[in-house]
């Protein structure tokens, strides 16, 4: 029993999550960490910040690419092994900054974080969570900076991850066992679009949006919250709050249980689509069952069946050959609407034909009818991305993988 008067003198402490957009310049560094440090000093000496932060834009990828280039078929043991430390480097480098400011602040990596999984690799799934190595760290710090999707392995101690985007499961996690009613989450958009704004010019920001509509979104390849750290928070009834990382740091889209319910359009550009045999299909779809990757299946008028795999950062073709499984990798994306009463409707389509269809299918099923005014454009990337300065090889040396 901890007998510390101190351990207890601070309140629940804040949970908040930065994409690694927040970091991507040094500018939106120090942009973000000035914000952060208004935050402490206005809520009060007691009061602390649990910060869970992505990589720097696009270093985890290069990460990926760095080592895909020196064996294109790593073991997910390596793969846990070596991409967070791009996380690693984040957390580091936010805590240096608000050291900097003045601000008690350090980095919890690893096991320390108290995030116990099993050893599915590259895709941990969460068992439990140990709040006490935070907790002794929240004594003497304002800030922790915490680097998402690391954990370890809860029967070995080993360092796992929980995969591609899995700080929302960290953030997520974090929060409800602090016993926080809400997780505050920053990108470099101020919420979850209708549909990518990207590709779709009329898609617009969401005031709210169910936990259970986030899930099918993410779970047909939108780029938005994760998909297991969102139902985590359905399960646990806590809001989702989704800001702006910069600028006044605005509120776009809350997340709650029960929000009504919403059409929205999700083009995966990034989907894998497969085709093959009634058997090899059951036996693909077992497999991604078993280790937690995303998919979809459908079987379409005539008799015709297909799977597509919905997380981009995956090499799916090599995966189901590594167990024996064939099936046939198809020229074709993914986009799917999703309607307000939680229907799914899922289209295949050619790569090049992809924007258009999203167009079309956006104009067909959501009532984007606002005014200019009201359209809310993504910011203008202009300075030199953080993550090119922290890359192990010239950018020129990766060979991409899909």
């Amino acid at each position: 029993m901890n007998t510390n008067p101190k351990m207890n003198a601070y309140e629940t402490p804040s949970v908040m999550k930065f994409g690694g957009s927040s970091f991507a310049t040094t500018a939106h560094l120090k942009e973000v960490c000035d914000w952060l440090e208004k935050q402490v000093r206005h809520r009060g000496s007691h009061h602390r910040i649990v910060c869970v932060v992505s990589a720097p834009s696009g270093l985890t990828e290069q990460y990926r690419e760095t080592l895909l280039s020196i064996n294109p078929t790593p073991t997910d043991r390596l793969i846990d092994a070596g991409l967070p430390l791009a996380d690693s480097l984040g957390a580091v480098l936010v805590a240096a900054q608000l050291q900097q400011l003045g601000l008690r602040a350090n980095v919890v990596l690893g096991n320390q974080v108290g995030i116990r999984t099993d050893r599915n690799y590259a895709r941990a799934r969460l068992l439990n969570l140990d709040l006490e190595p935070l907790r002794r760290e929240l004594v003497d710090q304002q800030i922790i900076v915490v680097p998402g999707g690391q954990a370890s392995a809860q029967d070995t101690g080993e360092t796992t991850w929980m995969g591609k985007n899995s700080s929302d499961m960290s953030a997520i996690a974090l929060a409800i066992a602090f016993g926080c009613e809400e997780l505050e989450i920053f990108s470099d958009v101020p919420g979850i679009y209708s549909s990518d704004p990207n590709i779709v010019t009329e898609a617009h920001v969401l005031p709210s949006l169910s936990h259970g509509q986030a899930v099918r979104m993410s779970m047909s390849g939108a780029k938005i919250l994760h998909h297991r750290g969102v139902s985590y928070a359905e399960r646990h009834g806590i809001r989702l709050v989704c800001r702006a990382n910069g600028g006044d740091f605005s509120v776009g889209t809350v997340l709650t249980r029960d929000a009504p319910g919403v059409t929205t359009i999700v083009p995966d550009a990034r989907s894998q689509v497969f085709a093959g045999n009634h058997a090899a299909l059951d036996a693909a779809v077992l497999a991604f069952q078993a280790t937690d990757v995303p998919y979809l299946r459908q079987r379409e008028p005539d008799g015709r069946e297909w799977l597509a795999v919905t997380c981009g950062f995956f090499d799916a073709l090599h995966f189901l050959r590594k167990r024996g499984i064939e099936l046939e990798l198809l020229p074709a994306r993914v986009v799917s609407v999703i309607t307000a009463s939680g229907e799914l409707l899922h289209q295949l389509v050619a790569p090049d034909r992809l924007p258009d269809l999203a167009r079309a299918l956006h104009a067909q099923y959501v009532n984007s009818q606002r005014t200019a005014d009201e359209h809310q454009a993504l910011p203008a990337q202009t300075a030199e991305p953080l993550s090119k300065t922290l890359s192990v090889f010239p950018r020129a040396e990766f060979v991409t993988h899909v």
